[in-house]
């Protein structure tokens, strides 16, 4: 029995932290790179972790380090390209599995996986990180107090106070907002989906106090591959409220084909693609240890439905802060927090279910949202 955390790069060793903060059970910690791993386990060194080398691109290899380390859940944070590659590790190794998220594609084609993980009494839940993740819980939570909900439209947005030393800073991987940013948004409208212009749908969103609004624009998540059949809606979609700064730098990187994964000749007869280059460059762009994060970031779920014959619109809130201990800045830590918590839930036997089910369904919001509170992160409720 145990947790085996997949991958140590920027999410996972969030999520690896709080594990080693709040889990007693046995650990392993598995990277490519085993040092990552190893600067990980050394935050606490008192602290009994098994290290692995694995490269999720060898199937056999991944199987067998997840069978030898005795756990009984797999925290995948590795990038989402190799989520079912993953997940078809763990129905070997019979292990149970959730990771960070799919965006909206991938989502889907996990999904096809419910019969057979249920078929192995396995559960797999896809989309465990804030957003997916806790922004699903937000949902199932405010749905609680409808009688009947239509339409649920997420959105998040941050307020950062930081002085950084760096040209660009990502909140997380490059690769993912290019595909964020990239790729066509689905949105369910009046019960169909459908796929609009990447970077569209701008709306002023009211927040809370110090952010009090920001400009959201439809991106593509996977919320919307969920929600929709989960609770039965008519329309249905995702904003992201980024940096204004960071959305004109990544717009301009996809607008000069830097995303692109064509190969380009150079001189010597060397060849490489845009996207690889830039994701290495990029990695050089981390803010230095003496950088002091102050941020803050909301969650915003909004529900519109019926309650008691009368027509209801209410707003879930989750507002988390930057971890000072650690530094991390608050979109990372809940993001790396909630697999730790949904995993650490698994673990105990807190969640029967088997099959391969969205966290709107298959995580209790009061235990999830207790344990968020553990970690300065508030939910609350605002009628519109």
């Amino acid at each position: 029995m145990g947790i085996f955390l997949l991958g140590c790069g920027e999410m996972g060793s969030v999520t690896g932290t709080d594990l080693l903060e709040t889990y007693e059970g046995d650990l392993t910690f598995a990277d490519l790179e085993i040092e990552r791993a190893k600067t990980l386990a050394a935050r606490y060194p008192k602290r009994k972790v098994r290290l692995a080398s694995v490269n999720v691109k060898d199937h056999k290899n991944l199987v067998n380090t997840i069978k030898e380390s005795g756990a009984n859940v797999v925290i995948n944070a590795v990038n989402y390209y190799f989520n079912l590659d993953v997940m078809l590790a763990c129905l070997e190794a019979h292990v149970n599995y959730i990771d960070l998220g799919g965006l909206f594609h991938t989502t889907l084609k996990q999904l096809e996986l419910d019969k057979v993980f249920g078929s192995q009494n396995l559960l797999a839940i896809p989309g465990c990180g804030s957003s997916p993740g806790i922004m699903n819980v937000l949902a199932a939570f405010g749905a609680r107090k409808f009688d009947k909900v239509t339409d649920i439209h997420v959105s998040f947005a941050d307020k950062d106070y930081t002085k950084y030393n760096t040209p660009i800073v990502l909140p997380y991987s490059i690769q993912t907002l290019f595909d964020e940013f990239g790729k066509k948004p689905a949105v369910l409208r009046n019960g169909k989906i459908e796929f609009v212009e990447p970077l569209s749908g701008s709306e002023k969103i009211n927040f809370p106090k110090p952010l009090n609004s920001a400009s959201c624009f439809y991106t593509l998540h996977s919320e919307v591959a969920t929600l929709p059949s989960s609770f039965k809606l008519k329309n249905c979609s995702f904003r992201g409220g980024f940096d204004p700064s960071l959305v004109s730098k990544v717009k301009f990187l996809l607008d000069a084909g830097f995303a692109s994964d064509e190969e380009i000749n150079l001189p010597g007869g060397q060849s490489v693609s845009p996207k690889k280059f830039v994701v290495k460059l990029l990695d050089r762009f981390v803010p230095t240890p003496d950088i002091k994060i102050n941020d803050l970031e909301f969650l915003h779920v909004e529900l519109i439905g019926k309650s008691k014959g009368k027509k209801k619109k209410l707003v879930v809130y989750c507002e988390s802060f930057t971890n000072e201990k650690w530094n991390i800045p608050a979109g990372s830590w809940n993001t790396g927090v909630a697999p730790s918590v949904v995993a650490q839930m698994i673990a105990s036997g807190e969640i029967k279910r088997t099959g391969v089910v969205p966290p709107e369904i298959s995580i209790q919001p009061d235990i999830m949202f207790k344990e968020l509170e553990k970690r300065n992160m508030k939910v609350w409720t605002a009628n519109k």
